[in-house]
């Protein structure tokens, strides 16, 4: 057995069965993680044994989401479900009583789906029709000049961005901020690096998580 699927080692390392509920299975998780992290036990911790269970969370995590279930779970049978029976109505006969609308009806008829057709024409266009109010909905040209507001962590960002994207950290130092097992790292008040674990992830890029997962990133200069 592969040591990422040795899932029985997992269940013993949090103390649950395979039949546990996902809720205890996540609490049994970071219980775990917070008494073999460096962080919180120091000398006492258990790098190896951390990543190792880390490695087993996220392989579990993968097998709920395409099984539905934990892996060792029992499967719940679908019941069938029977099949729907649709009642088709009759089809009424329709009489030609050999009415004809008068010539001036017609014409309005004509003109209200010509006139239909031209502010359909105008809404489906709207979006290339210029402007000179920036906020207008529709304004390709003025959203491309808009500031955007960043929505994941990034190297360089001051201590206002970090917050509004993170949050109020749970210990907050001049240099690091902590994020229960997750932290960022600062210089000169601007960020430098992170670890984001997955017991509580930060919100950074998916490749930058798992980059940082190995170790802070590179440090900011000041100046």
């Amino acid at each position: 057995m592969s040591d990422d699927t040795d899932f029985v080692s997992m269940y013993e390392e949090l103390g649950l069965n395979a039949e546990c509920g996902m809720a205890a299975f996540k609490q049994a998780y970071r219980r775990r993680v917070a008494l073999l992290h460096p962080d919180t036990q120091g000398q006492a911790a258990d790098l190896p044994r951390l990543q190792r269970l880390n490695r087993l969370y996220e392989s579990a995590m993968e097998f709920h989401r395409v099984h539905g279930r934990l892996p060792g779970a029992p499967t719940t049978p679908q019941r069938p479900q029977a099949p729907r029976l649709e009642r088709i109505a009759p089809a009424m006969p329709v009489e030609d009583d050999g009415f004809e609308p008068p010539r001036s009806r017609r014409r309005y008829l004509l003109l209200g789906a010509l006139l239909a057709a031209l502010l359909y024409w105008l809404g489906a266009n709207r979006t290339s029709i210029p402007t000179l109010d920036p906020g207008a909905p529709g304004d390709s040209a003025s959203a491309a000049w808009q500031p955007r507001s960043p929505k994941q962590l990034e190297l360089g960002m001051d201590l206002d961005q970090a917050r509004r994207i993170l949050g109020e950290p749970t210990t907050e130092h001049a240099a690091r901020w902590q994020y229960g097992p997750s932290w960022v790292d600062f210089e000169c008040g601007k960020v430098t690096g992170w670890y984001s674990a997955p017991a509580q992830p930060l919100e950074v890029g998916r490749d930058s998580a798992h980059q940082a997962s190995e170790g802070p990133h590179g440090a900011a200069t000041c100046g």
